[in-house]
């Protein structure tokens, strides 16, 4: 599904372009997928090796941060990196491949900020994507290496999103895996399947799978992901009881002339993990994104989320702000673009409800209310 918004986008951008379109070659499909209001370069450098295409493109943003209520040991005010990263790409042939690297941050609604030379370092390296691809048709091919997960409607990177930060559902899915994907085009219908170690844990026992269906600007997509055993390994990128939890995603998207609008339900579940003292969890999310472009500069990208752990039992897993809590998000990003520039401030709102004391916002932990503004700008080379 993120591929195929990837692909709208782009054909967005060649229609804009229509008269330079005539005198050049289509650009290429360019990865990692694009939701908007941000696009490629459609004149990407490209480098020939052995009458193949090798294609450079880059990203250098920054942005300025602040909140309220924010918890000890983080600034209450920030500038820091969002990307400096290249990647570089063969997309076409039998044999493609893909290495993105670099800096980045991936902030999260209702998380505590980390700056990017941290972040980066503490969950997947200088080199978070890399991954080769056997493509033996237009309709099949298999991918092996770190892959982004098929969880979720939001992407690992600030410039694929219609939003800055992502959001709190996104909190509760993986973002990047190792392992093994098969991709398969039937007609309208497009199916994924990957083994891989969830939440890059080092541990293969995750299958996660996605069904697509697409009518025109309608698509429909059911997701369902989970751990095939227990794993009590604990990190920064790999949260235990998230990484033994089993997720399924509804996923709906309109994308029209002006309207991308991806309403989306999610339900997720965790066993019993004796070793860790919890018991069985689960919590439901719904979540609505929207971007109404309002001419070829502008465009205003919204978004909405609840999501509610229903196990108040002491020892459940927790998921949130401690077990049985819930939060509601809102999110407002209107977005700038120029030729290859933008900039996009961004306000967001999270209220969190039957917390645990200490869990939720604040010097204690006790507020259960958090606003915060970015203003993110950079150049997409």
């Amino acid at each position: 599904m993120k591929f195929r918004l990837a692909a709208m986008a782009l054909m967005s951008t060649v229609a804009a372009n229509a008269a330079h379109a005539e005198e050049a070659a289509p650009p290429p499909a360019l990865l990692p997928g694009l939701s908007g209001p941000l696009s490629y370069n459609p004149e990407p450098i490209s480098l020939d090796l052995a009458g193949s295409k090798l294609y450079v493109t880059a990203i250098a943003s920054g942005y300025l941060g602040t909140q309220s209520n924010t918890t000890t040991g983080v600034a209450s005010s920030f500038a820091d990196l969002s990307n400096a990263q290249v990647i570089v790409q063969k997309p076409e042939g039998t044999f493609q491949f893909l290495v993105q690297a670099g800096l980045y941050n991936q902030e999260t609604l209702g998380a505590a900020f980390v700056k990017s030379t941290d972040y980066t370092s503490n969950s997947y390296g200088v080199v978070p994507q890399a991954w080769v691809k056997i493509a033996p048709s237009s309709t099949f091919n298999v991918q092996a290496g770190i892959l982004p997960t098929l969880i979720g409607l939001e992407a690992p990177f600030t410039f694929q999103n219609m939003n800055i930060e992502r959001g709190i559902l996104w909190g509760q899915e993986n973002v990047m895996t190792r392992g093994v994907q098969a991709n398969l085009t039937a007609g309208k219908l497009s199916m994924s399947l990957a083994y891989t170690d969830g939440f890059f844990s080092g541990k293969f026992n995750w299958l996660s799978g996605v069904v697509s269906y697409v009518d025109g600007p309608h698509t429909l997509s059911v997701v369902l992901g989970g751990a095939l055993s227990k794993n009590y390994r604990s990190t920064f990128n790999t949260p235990m009881v998230q990484n033994n939890s089993t997720i399924l995603n509804v996923i709906y998207s309109y994308s029209g002339s002006k309207w991308l609008v991806q309403p989306y339900f999610q339900y997720a579940w965790a066993p019993d993990l004796p070793l860790a003292n919890t018991t069985k969890a689960e919590n439901f999310a719904v979540g609505l994104l929207a971007k109404y472009k309002i001419d070829d500069h502008w465009s205003l990208p919204v978004r909405f989320e609840y999501i509610d752990s229903n196990r108040p039992r002491a020892t459940a897993a927790n998921f949130l702000y401690g077990p049985g809590s819930n939060a509601f998000t809102f999110t407002a990003t209107p977005t700038y673009t120029w030729e290859r520039f933008f900039i996009r401030p961004e306000v967001s709102y999270v209220r969190a409800g039957a917390i645990a004391p200490g869990t939720a916002f604040g010097a204690a932990g006790l507020n259960r209310e958090q606003v915060r503004g970015r203003l993110e700008m950079g150049v997409m080379f």
